[in-house]
């Protein structure tokens, strides 16, 4: 190694050294880290961690909406979990060393040092900001129940610019509040220099679905617009694909959008599809749900990219993420991660044999009275057959998974490096993502609903108004 050659090395290794850690990291730019809201982040922390500050909201959160009803009589389901419940805590985003996140309690957007832990500005709006600002290109955009959206200065919190979404500006009172007949709450996605969302309430009333220059706010060009919807009611973070936008629409199906023109392209699944979670694989596989739908206690569906007809249902479903082909789910108490390919062949051949059994059956059903008894005996041996093709598959089910662990804490759930972290009731746990073990658990004061992995830190946000920083 000559000369020239070290000192090359030893000034990269002191640039190296000198920089500070948030430049090292990897940021949480937005809810879940990233458009599809994948909740995985290739930065990893050690464990265990130290908690370093904590945040205490004088309230808690104000959520937009009541829990669920006590009992769905229809259904004979009690303990029913909301179908839209998107903004239970102040879910957080990071980057350049600070922390930002939006209050339903004092109508404002917080930047914190993620170091310290100390305030640094304050911007406000006119209503609840119920979705975590995106950071892009050193500016803050969000949406508010006022019906804008803003853009301000990531550094400072000095106004960019702001939008109304809908063309009239009706405000009617809510929580003790004044709000607006078209509301944010979908937050504001950014993606190749354009800004995405939705102004909604209720069905019944209009929704507008806008599509802004992020740099200026402009809603006129080439891929913008304001485009309007009867029967729509759009709730909680928006995902986007490289041509797609999907919005969730609470006690309704989600519904997917051309994302350069902002037409509906068809609602994704039918009726009783609701929930307000969303998730979108790198292939477009969608995976939505959460909440009470009739006939479970909440559920997560898999949809397929082109037709977006059903793969599979997770009933009891909380969380879950999907990385390099695994999935990591919890349900009925359990974390559990399987190969997903593997298994979503074995259901979806599962099915088709099981609507093929209805069919049988139907079809034996309508056959007359006086129907020669062969045809009788046909249909029961190919329903016979039908049967045992699906008990054969059904036993191969397990062979997909990799790992099941017992884990109590089934709220929330992301992956940083080989690590997931799960939250709970009054809990949070690091498990190791090859094997499942548990790594290390600690207590947080309320339901960690919120999780987020940036700058060599984790932080957890409650249901108490808690934000708690772990380094």
């Amino acid at each position: 190694m000559n000369r020239q050659t070290v000192i090359i090395l030893g000034v990269a290794l002191f640039v190296w050294a000198v920089t500070p850690a948030w430049v090292q990291a990897e940021d949480w730019p937005t809810y879940r880290c990233d458009n599809r809201r994948s909740g995985v982040t290739s930065e990893s922390l050690t464990v265990p961690l130290e908690q370093a500050w904590e945040y205490r909201s004088p309230e808690a959160p104000q959520m937009a909406w009541a829990g669920p009803a006590k009992w769905d009589s229809y259904a004979n389901i009690r303990k029913l979990k909301s179908m839209r419940n998107f903004d239970p805590v102040f879910h957080v985003t990071a980057a350049q060393g600070c922390v930002f996140f939006g209050s339903s309690v004092d109508d404002a957007v917080h930047c914190f040092d993620a170091a310290t832990g100390q305030e640094k500005w304050v911007a406000f709006a006119n209503g609840p900001v119920r979705v975590p600002p995106a950071f892009h290109d050193g500016k803050l955009y969000f949406g508010s129940d006022d019906g804008r959206v803003y853009c301000v200065d990531a550094a400072t919190g000095e106004s960019v610019w702001d939008y109304q979404g809908a063309p009239e500006d009706r405000k009617v009172p809510v929580n003790r509040k004044l709000t607006s007949l078209h509301p944010c709450r979908t937050g504001a996605l950014v993606q190749d220099g354009k800004v995405y969302f939705a102004v909604s309430l209720l069905p019944w009333e209009e929704t507008y679905v806008c599509a802004l220059d992020a740099a200026t706010g402009n809603a006129l060009g080439n891929g913008l617009y304001r485009k309007r919807y009867d029967r729509m009611a759009a709730q909680g973070p928006m995902l986007a694909s490289s041509t797609k936008i999907y919005l969730s629409q609470g006690r309704q199906a989600p519904v997917a959008l051309d994302r350069g023109s902002g037409n509906v392209l068809k609602s994704v699944g039918k009726s009783g599809f609701g929930g307000v979670f969303g998730l979108l694989t790198e292939d477009s596989i969608l995976v939505h749900g959460y909440g009470q739908n009739h006939g479970t206690e909440g559920e997560l569906r898999f949809f397929t990219g082109q037709q977006q007809d059903r793969l599979v249902t997770f009933p009891r479903a909380t969380s879950i993420v999907i990385h390099q082909g695994v999935v990591y789910l919890h349900a009925d108490g359990q974390l559990q991660a399987f190969d997903r390919n593997t298994y979503l062949g074995l259901q979806g051949r599962i099915r088709e044999l099981q609507q093929k059994q209805k069919e049988l059956a139907e079809k034996k059903k309508k056959l007359a009275a006086d129907a020669p008894a062969a045809d009788r005996a046909n249909l029961t041996r190919e329903m016979e057959a039908t049967a045992a093709k699906i008990t054969v598959l059904k036993d191969k089910l397990p062979s997909s998974f990799l790992w099941r662990v017992p884990c109590d804490c089934p709220y929330e759930l992301i992956l940083a490096g080989q690590t997931l972290f799960a939250g709970g009731e009054g809990l949070v746990v690091a498990h190791d993502l090859a094997t499942g073990r548990e790594l290390w658990r600690t207590t947080v004061a309320g339901r960690a609903y919120g999780l987020a992995v940036a700058e060599g830190r984790l932080l957890v946000s409650t249901d108490l108004g808690r934000i708690v920083c772990f380094r």
